[in-house]
C-alpha cells in the first residue's frame, strides 16, 4: 500500500487542503468579492483665487490675484465692485491668466470685490481699502538752489543731499556744493549751521553721539568725516582716487578705493557702506574690508555691466552678488538691510546674505509696484530708506508711493502721491526717517515733512 504525502502529519494534510478549497473556489469565480478598482472621482470645476495682499492703498501699488482652475479650460473674464468714477483699474492681458488691481484715488468703499469667471462658474476674493495718509509740512528749509525753467524743470545750485537723525530727534542735513554744510534742525524746526565740509553726499549717526559724513575730496575719492557734538570735524579715513581697472580695494586709509559711498552705523558703532556691488565695512583705524557682495571684475565700472544685475545670489560674504546697493539701514541687533534695485537683501554682521521681499521678474510691466510677501511682492528701483524700533522698514516707491516691510518681509502700501515732482522737482523727497511710532518724516529738497502710517 502507498503511503500519502500527509500520513502521519493530519497538520499538513488540513492545511493542504485548505488551500486548495481556496484555489478551486477562486478559480470557479465563487466565494470572493469584486476587487476591480474604483472608477477614480472627478473633482467639480473650480476656481481658485489669491491674492499677494490683503490690502490696498488708493492709487498705490497693486496687488496681483492669481487664480487656480480646476475643470475649467477658461478664457477668464474680470470684474471688480464697486468701481469710481474713473473707472475701474483692474489690469489683466490677453496671454496671462493672473490679473492686477490699484484701487482709484475717488474710490469711497472700504472694501472691493475681485471676481473671476469661466465656464459657467465664478469666484470672487475681497480686498480691503484704506484711505491714504496726507502729509504734514513741518520745517520749510532754506532755498539754496533755482528753479531752471524746461520740460521737465529742473533745480540747479546746493540742496539737501541727505539727512540723519539723532536719538534726541534733532536732524542733520547735508548741503551739496557750493554750500557744503551740515545743518542742525532742533525739534522745534528751528536750523543752525553745524558743521562745514568739502561736498557731503552721505550721513550716518553712531550711538556715541558723532556724526559721519561721507565727504568727496576728488572725481573719485572720499574721505569719511566724524563730526562731534560740538562741530568739531576730523577725519577718520581717506580713500585712494577709484580706478576702475583694479576696481574697489581693501586696506587702509591711502590705500583703499570706492566708487561710491552710503553709510549706516550699527548699535554696536561699526561702520559700514554701500559700495558699487558691495558692502564694505569701515573698522575703527580707517581700514576697508568687504563684508559682502562678489564685486566687479577688474576694468568695468559699478553700476554699469557690474556683475550680472539679472541674477542676484544670495551667500555668505564674497559668495553673494548684488544687483546694485544703494540706501542701507540697520537695526538694533545689528543686521544691516539694503535696497538692491528691485529687491531688499538683509545682511547678518557675520555678512550672510539673504532675501528678505522683491523679484527680479514680474508680470505687468507697467505696474511699478506690487504688495504681498517674499517674492511676491514687487519694487520698481532704488530708493530710501529707513527702518523703525520694531524692524519694520520703509521704502520710497516709484510714483511717490511709501512702502513697509515687515520683518517677516510682507510689503504693503502706507501712503502714496508723496514726491510725485512733475512740475516742482523741490518736492523730490531723497530720505526718510521713521521716528516716534506710526510716524515717518519725508526729507524733499525744500520741505520736512511728516505722515503718519500705523
Amino acid at each position: 500500500m502507498a503511503t500519502s504525502y500527509n500520513e502521519g502529519n493530519p497538520m499538513i494534510g488540513a492545511r493542504l487542503f485548505a488551500m486548495c478549497s481556496v484555489v478551486l473556489v477562486t478559480a470557479c469565480g465563487g466565494g470572493g468579492r469584486d476587487t476591480s478598482p474604483d472608477s477614480p472621482s472627478v473633482p467639480a470645476p473650480s476656481i481658485a483665487l489669491a491674492s499677494s495682499a490683503t490690502s490696498v492703498m488708493p492709487n498705490g501699488a497693486a496687488v496681483e490675484i492669481t487664480p487656480t482652475l480646476t475643470g475649467v479650460t477658461g478664457p477668464l473674464t474680470w470684474s471688480v465692485t464697486p468701481t469710481a468714477s474713473i473707472g475701474t483699474t483692474l489690469y489683466t492681458l490677453p496671454d496671462k491668466q493672473i490679473a492686477a488691481y490699484s484701487a482709484p484715488w475717488d474710490l469711497t468703499a472700504d472694501k472691493v470685490t475681485i471676481t473671476a469667471s469661466a465656464g459657467g462658474i465664478s469666484s470672487s476674493v475681497e480686498l480691503s481699502v484704506k484711505p491714504s495718509p496726507v502729509p504734514v509740512p513741518w520745517v520749510t528749509l532754506p532755498v539754496t538752489w533755482q528753479l531752471v525753467f524746461g520740460d521737465p524743470p529742473t533745480l540747479a545750485g546746493a540742496r539737501p543731499v541727505d539727512s540723519v537723525l539723532d536719538q534726541s530727534g534733532k536732524l542733520y542735513l547735508a548741503y551739496s556744493s557750493p554750500v557744503s554744510e551740515i545743518k542742525k534742525v532742533a525739534a522745534d524746526g528751528s536750523i543752525a549751521t553745524h558743521a562745514q565740509v568739502n561736498e557731503p553726499i552721505s550721513l550716518a549717526y553712531a550711538p556715541d553721539g558723532v556724526l559721519y559724513v561721507v565727504d568727496r575730496v576728488g572725481a573719485l575719492a572720499y574721505a569719511i568725516r566724524r563730526i562731534a557734538a560740538d562741530g568739531t570735524v576730523s577725519t577718520l579715513t581717506q580713500t585712494a582716487p577709484y580706478d576702475a581697472a583694479t576696481g574697489a580695494i581693501d586696506g587702509s586709509s591711502g590705500v583703499a578705493t570706492a566708487y561710491t559711498l552710503r553709510l549706516a552705523v550699527a548699535p554696536s558703532g561699526a561702520i559700514y557702506a554701500t559700495d558699487g556691488s558691495k558692502v564694505r565695512k569701515i573698522a575703527p583705524d580707517g581700514t576697508f574690508s568687504t563684508l559682502a557682495g562678489g564685486g566687479c571684475e577688474a576694468g568695468i565700472p559699478p553700476g554699469s555691466g557690474c556683475v550680472e544685475r539679472r541674477n542676484p545670489v544670495d551667500g555668505l560674504g564674497v559668495q553673494a552678488r548684488f544687483m546694485g546697493p544703494d540706501d542701507i539701514v540697520v537695526d538694533s541687533a545689528g543686521n544691516l538691510y539694503v535696497n538692491d534695485v528691485m529687491l531688499i537683501r538683509k545682511i547678518t554682521p557675520a555678512g550672510a546674505v539673504t532675501t528678505l521681499a522683491g523679484r527680479t521678474n514680474w508680470i505687468f510691466d507697467f505696474l511699478n509696484d506690487i504688495d504681498g510677501t517674499g517674492n511676491a511682492a514687487f519694487f520698481a528701483g532704488g530708493g530710501p530708506m529707513a527702518i523703525d524700533a520694531a524692524g519694520n522698514l520703509y521704502k520710497l516707491g516709484s510714483r511717490g508711493v511709501l512702502r513697509k516691510i515687515t520683518p517677516s518681509g510682507v510689503a504693503s502700501t502706507v501712503t502714496t502721491s508723496l514726491g510725485l515732482t512733475g512740475a516742482q522737482p523741490q518736492n523730490r523727497i531723497v530720505a526718510l526717517h521713521a521716528v516716534s511710532p506710526g510716524v515717518v518724516v519725508l526729507q524733499s529738497y525744500a520741505q520736512l515733512s511728516k505722515v503718519r502710517v500705523d
